[in-house]
């Protein structure tokens, strides 16, 4: 009995060892989730200032032309100018961010996939280490059962 015990000892660290390389891989996809929020509020915040800097030029150059303009004819075209100028901008902008955000999930997509496979492969050879031990195990159990005492 004493020798099952500390036989039994080893498959014990196993559950053990998962449970903390779980936790390790917990806490190394919340790191990647910190890095990746702190960069989406860095590209974020550039483009939001890249974008307002953008449109308040185009706003004061808008004013100037308003300024100089002649009749209504000149004051349409102005208009029609800044409304062109404003949704190029903002069209411009989106296909920027929906650059951003799907350069950003094909990373992802790929470190996932990555921190998967590399979680799956050790769990495959720990799983294959305990199978191999539990059948070292067996054929001792199995040795030990089998061994016939003399008759008397």
């Amino acid at each position: 009995m004493d020798n099952t015990q500390s036989q039994s000892h080893p498959t014990e660290a196993g559950p053990a060892k998962a449970v903390s390389q779980f936790s390790e891989s917990l806490a190394q996809a919340s790191e990647n989730q910190r890095v990746l929020i702190q960069e989406m509020t860095q590209f974020a915040k550039e483009e939001g200032l890249r974008f307002a800097n953008l449109r308040l030029e185009r706003n004061g150059a808008a004013m100037d032309k308003l300024q100089n303009c002649q009749g209504l004819p000149g004051l349409i075209g102005v208009q029609q100018e800044w409304l062109r100028d404003f949704l190029q901008d903002y069209a411009g902008q989106n296909l920027r961010f929906a650059g951003a955000f799907r350069g950003l999930a094909k990373e992802c997509m790929t470190s996932a996939a990555e921190a998967t496979s590399d979680n799956i492969d050790r769990m495959q050879h720990e799983a294959s280490g305990m199978v191999h031990k539990g059948g070292e195990q067996v054929s001792q159990v199995d040795a030990n059962n089998y061994v016939q005492e003399p008759l008397h």
